[in-house]
């Protein structure tokens, strides 16, 4: 801001200000001459030391450009990769929570074991034609967004379930699976994402580890808790009694969880947690294509051969969890709670697997 001294007006062209500046050296230019409050005009051309000369301004920093400079770890980080594994445990429990005792629901909905099945691989029939959609949904809307309809998805297919407590509402409890089912590809999209977008680039690996295994600990607690919460009895008043109990602490805990993802989940953290954070920020840009993508991603040899590898594994994994039960009854009657176990046993050891080799990776970065 200029103050209107009457001495200067005639000063007001620079050339004019110039040319007195050098006939009259005493004449100074004094505060009443406001430029910036941290920077004023004096005779020895001083300036502020909080200021450099930039011609024009041009190569000061925005304050945009300063906040994404900014690398900061936010505390909130652990909390949301916690709530995230603990309700993709929950969801993770009711994709076996039939298998695991088949015979049982055989006998209480008087179905055929391969009815029973469907209830577990209605879960990989759902992910394969919703996977794509719901990443391109997760570019789109962010993790919050994803993280309130997964945990609301698994929160009422929870509920659903509870009204199939008759032998004649097989019906209800599918529906309900199915619900459970279309949360799932909600939910296990996600780790990498939360990763990336809120741990820093040597917490990646197990932080993405941390997020994964909240998923094999609830196929654990699949296989173990329910031979022990639902007994394998012949009245069907007392089954449906064990079977109602089970369906209701897996509600209540369903409808915890997503109060918790409620008030825990943001975005994404006031300040980028690492560099490629940041730069992804400033470029990010809504016209990027996301088929492009995902066509890109299938001409890259190495992940093709890991998709294939990865999909074998998974496969054999997910048709022995399916199966196991039946295969131990088969030939051991009556041994539902040992087949449970055989079950926590195998996924226990995946489990360390999975946080060990989380670990080695961020510290050694030997992906190959």
């Amino acid at each position: 801001m200029v103050n209107e001294n009457p001495n200067l007006e005639e000063l007001s062209d620079p050339p004019v200000l110039e040319k007195a500046l050098q006939a009259e050296p005493s004449v100074s230019v004094h505060p009443i001459v406001s430029i910036h409050p941290s920077v004023s005009a004096h005779p020895s051309s001083s300036v502020h030391p909080s200021t450099s000369a930039q011609p024009g301004g041009l190569n000061h920093p925005s304050s945009s450009c300063q906040e994404l400079s900014v690398i900061k770890l936010s505390k909130r980080r652990w909390a949301v990769v916690l709530v995230f594994s603990c309700y993709s445990m929950c969801n993770a429990f009711q994709w076996i929570q039939y298998s695991s005792i088949n015979n049982i629901f055989m006998h209480f909905y008087g179905v055929s074991a391969f009815a029973i099945d469907w209830l577990s691989m209605c879960y990989m029939l759902t992910y394969i034609p919703l996977l794509l959609p719901v990443a391109w949904l997760l570019e789109k809307f962010g993790l919050r967004t994803i993280a309130l309809t997964g945990s609301a998805l698994n929160c009422l297919g929870a509920w659903v379930k509870l009204g199939s407590l008759k032998p004649h509402l097989f019906p209800v409890t599918v529906l309900g699976q199915v619900i459970c089912s279309v949360a799932q590809v909600f939910i296990l999209g996600m780790p990498s994402r939360i990763a990336s977008v809120w741990f820093g680039a040597n917490e990646v690996s197990t932080a993405c580890s941390v997020a994964v295994f909240g998923n094999q600990l609830g196929i654990a607690i699949g296989f173990l808790v329910p031979p022990i919460l639902v007994p394998n009895i012949k009245d069907q008043d007392q089954l449906a009694y064990h079977i109602s109990i089970m369906f209701y602490i897996i509600g209540g805990v369903a409808t915890l969880l997503f109060i918790l993802v409620i008030i825990v989940f943001k975005e994404k953290p006031k300040h980028p947690p690492s560099r490629a954070q940041s730069l992804s920020y400033a470029l990010a840009s809504s016209d990027a294509s996301y088929f492009s993508s995902i066509v890109r991603l299938f001409k890259n040899l190495n992940f093709v051969l890991l998709v294939i590898t990865y999909g074998l594994n998974a496969g054999a994994f997910y048709a022995l969890s399916t199966l196991l039960n039946r295969m131990v009854i088969l030939h051991y009657p009556g041994e539902e709670v040992n087949a449970g176990r055989i079950g926590l046993t195998i996924v226990i050891a995946g489990m360390l697997g999975a946080v060990i080799s989380g670990i080695w990776l961020d510290k050694s970065k030997t992906y190959k």
